[in-house]
């Protein structure tokens, strides 16, 4: 039987823990033992939280939903609970960090799970979708957890799928942390203007990179933030109000890092990297 376990009792890591238990058997780990309740829909669930420093027991398949800015820190517990057949499957935003699992057998979901946690209560907004690079192991991994909500999709674009959702989130995790504001920011025309050319920069981006995406997918992009509940934040927004370091340097300071590689210039998306290197100053 198949051992699974979470590293990460937040938003994103209580809902797959909660799926994974309606079929095997599965772990919520976090820093301390506690419980956590999810709303999903009308219901409240009960979901016990292990303490990831007292665990002795390994597992076969291990998601990890902690924040980018905390992965090197759960480096030792992870060595300790995986055997040399494992799968890491790392449930992050951003781009380039898998490099620091680069000792494991790892690959990184592309994750559309929006939620909040506040204090011990976590609030699923919208899906339980995770996108996964063709794999053969990947694919029984989905299969066995068929029968839940939560979508394993194993496919062949992993690629541009990983790459949309990085501008995904280039727009909308940056004008709602800058602004310290949920999707209701975007009911403004000029930060939607903002957010649009915001987009446009990183479109030029991904196509530097040899991405084959069309100007028709910053109106995608849009058309996804508009179908967002109006209160609904981001991950980092809920870390601005939390006074927490951001994941902005696999998000915005990734593609600036690319920009500059591809010579190109990005002047809104350069000013933003700065107000947010700002923000994470002497924190």
């Amino acid at each position: 039987m198949t051992q699974y376990a979470v590293i990460g009792p937040g938003a994103v890591g209580t809902v797959i823990a909660h799926e994974i238990s309606k079929v095997a058997a599965v772990k919520l780990f976090g820093r301390r033992e506690q419980q956590v309740v999810l709303n999903s829909g009308s219901n409240d669930y009960k979901i016990n939280v292990s303490s990831l420093l007292l665990n002795s027991d390994t597992f076969d398949v291990i998601f990890v939903a902690v924040k980018v800015t905390k992965l090197a820190s759960i480096l030792p517990a992870l060595q300790a609970m995986s055997h040399d057949n494992t799968v890491i499957i790392l449930c992050q935003n951003g781009m380039g960090q898998l490099d620091m699992l680069h000792e494991f057998n790892a690959v990184q979901a592309v994750v559309y799970i929006s939620g909040q946690k506040t204090d011990d209560y976590v609030r699923h907004f919208q899906d339980k979708k995770l996108i996964l690079p063709v794999n053969q192991e990947l694919q029984r991994i989905s299969q066995r957890l068929d029968a839940t909500e939560l979508e394993l999709v194993v496919s062949p674009d992993y690629e541009a799928a990983l790459w949309f959702k990085l501008l995904v989130n280039l727009g909308i995790n940056t004008v709602t942390a800058l602004t310290k504001n949920t999707a209701h920011v975007l009911e403004l025309p000029e930060v939607m203007q903002l957010t649009e050319q915001l987009l446009q920069e990183g479109l030029r981006i991904a196509r530097a990179e040899g991405l084959d995406f069309t100007a028709q997918t910053v109106q995608d992009i849009i058309a996804i933030y508009r179908s967002y509940a109006g209160d609904m934040g981001t991950s980092m927004y809920y870390d601005t109000l939390a006074g927490v370091l951001l994941e902005y340097d696999y998000i915005q300071g990734e593609l600036q890092r690319l920009a500059r590689k591809h010579q190109l210039t990005t002047p809104l998306l350069d000013v933003c990297c700065t107000l947010l290197t700002g923000y994470q100053y002497k924190r």
